[in-house]
């Protein structure tokens, strides 16, 4: 009786060391793109702009400082394709302009 067990558990050990070989994963990418605002000074924008994207509901975002130290600032996900992008401060419009961004990339918009 000790044997079948031992040699029930020597098959389990064996069967589980066996693998299927290389498994591989594929997948798209995600259709998405990045925005990222920026401003050399950016004390004048310190509470955020409005962004407005196809007319849909603006967010608030902020500005980060052009800085060649930064890698990466803020950066705010939209869909890529052909895009009305319109960002206002206080009501006053700084950039109105239908872009076209491609799948993973980051847009920087430079703002007066």
């Amino acid at each position: 009786m000790k044997a079948h067990i031992w040699l029930l558990a020597l098959l389990v050990l064996v069967l589980g060391a066996c693998s299927v070989g290389r498994t591989t994963e594929s997948r798209g990418l995600e259709n998405q793109a990045y925005l990222q605002f920026v401003r050399g000074n950016t004390d004048k924008y310190s509470d955020g702009v409005d962004v407005y994207i196809d007319d849909a509901q603006p967010f608030r975002a902020k500005v980060d400082k052009v800085d060649s130290r930064t890698v990466k600032g803020n950066t705010y996900v939209i869909k890529s394709g052909k895009r009305h992008l319109k960002v206002e401060y206080n009501g006053t419009v700084l950039y109105e302009k239908d872009i076209i961004v491609t799948t993973q990339e980051t847009r920087k918009v430079q703002l007066p």
